[in-house]
């Protein structure tokens, strides 16, 4: 039974009931299919049990539980998932996509990307890790992937004293060639970050591509396997400078650029981090796209992590935009969940105006691509994204 505190958070929408709301239990384990009812008896939602961390219940559904069993559960969440990137078109015109959002899709605790025949899952609950081969079926069922690898290591799992799970639960297809527009990026689902790609740069990679053309020299910053500047240099772009800490990151990013047919001589690979290309001066010249796609700098709440990654977040924004040429277009980007939207549009225009230059933030603040779908919860929405233009005046 959930307390009013609880039933009112579940009858707003919340996909997790804390242990702290709950009254009543016992004999469950986790994984169990259970119901969250009000002190008046009223079925409010759907969900499974959660042991030993302060989440109760992590809900499906609405109302009165209609199956059967937690496996039946999941399967229709997993369906209804599937059906809605059907429907929007991202499992039918891409070739990978996030098919599990995790509370976006009333399954909270799990991440599944799809990389063609690869699907990709990640789990931060004990009531997921119970049911993770099942749910590996269940995602051959509707996507028709052959091989699933589960990657849980993220933070989320960690911090509640889950141990990290590296295996194949079906299949083992360790690269994958996907495609997205004209480029096509290899995929090490092992040990690739986060689940081997960035998905939720996609709309933001098009973008780019759309803008970028004949002539234009590029610097993609934090580049990982070249995303950025690969789209670039395929819409026409000369020269594109790659700087990637990640020895691993920068040999997949060589082969993209075979993959691709880029010629070696319109790309040249920093294997640095941007501190020492900062502390070096490196690169000199200016240019005509620049991107930056940085990790996420403040990982918890507290103004002393904030601090530190404010000046993280300034140090590579000026860093880029130092180096913007009159005309330019500029790509700044945060991913981490503790900088609001609005502290990220502070720090846009902070450094834009510290610089004395004339600019443009073109059009809203943009987010993760639509595959990565949420109900309102704010950690979902966590990438920040900043198209701008630079005065043509400045040299």
């Amino acid at each position: 039974m959930a307390t009013g505190v609880g039933a009112a958070k579940a009858a707003r929408g919340s996909s997790i009931i804390y242990r702290k709301w709950v009254r009543g239990t016992g004999g469950l384990i986790s994984g169990d299919l259970v119901e969250v009812i009000d002190r008046n008896g009223s079925e409010i939602a759907c969900g499974l049990w959660e042991e030993n961390t302060p989440v109760a219940v992590r809900i499906i559904h609405w109302g009165k539980c209609l199956e059967r069993s937690p496996e039946e559960a999941l399967e229709r969440a997993l369906e209804a998932a599937y059906k809605a990137r059907v429907r929007s078109k991202w499992a039918v015109e891409f070739d990978s996509y996030r098919l599990i959002n995790s509370d976006g899709d009333r399954l909270s605790g799990l991440i599944a990307d799809v990389y063609k025949d690869v699907a990709v899952v990640q789990s931060s609950s004990p009531a997921i890790d119970r049911h993770i081969s099942y749910i590996s079926q269940a995602i051959r069922k509707f996507t028709g992937v052959t091989h699933v690898y589960e990657k849980s290591v993220q933070r989320s799992r960690l911090d509640i004293g889950l141990e990290p799970r590296r295996r194949w639960l079906m299949g083992r297809r360790k690269e994958v060639v996907i495609e997205e527009g004209q480029a096509r990026f290899i995929v090490d689902v092992e040990r690739g970050q986060k689940t081997g790609f960035f998905l939720d740069q996609r709309v933001n990679r098009l973008e780019l591509a759309r803008v970028a053309g004949p002539g234009d020299s590029v610097l993609d910053v934090f580049s990982y396997t070249g995303g950025f500047g690969i789209h670039a240099l395929l819409s026409g772009a000369s020269k594109a400078v790659f700087i990637e800490e990640d020895a691993h990151a920068v040999k997949l990013l060589r082969k993209n650029l075979r993959l691709n047919g880029i010629q070696e001589n319109k790309a040249l690979i920093l294997n640095t981090s941007i501190w020492k290309a900062i502390q070096a001066g490196e690169p000199r010249e200016s240019f005509d796209i620049v991107t930056v796609d940085p990790p996420a700098f403040i990982q918890k709440p507290g103004q002393e992590a904030k601090k530190r990654g404010f000046r993280a977040y300034k140090s590579s924004y000026l860093f880029a935009l130092e180096r913007a040429a009159g005309n330019s277009i500029v790509y700044l980007s945060s991913c981490s969940y503790f900088l609001s939207r609005e502290e990220f549009i502070t720090l846009v225009t902070e450094v834009a105006s510290a610089l004395e230059k004339e600019y443009r933030i073109l059009g809203d603040v943009r987010g993760a691509s639509p595959d990565h779908v949420y109900r309102g919860e704010e950690y979902l929405s966590y990438l920040k994204g900043a198209f701008i233009h630079i005065d043509p005046s400045v040299t």
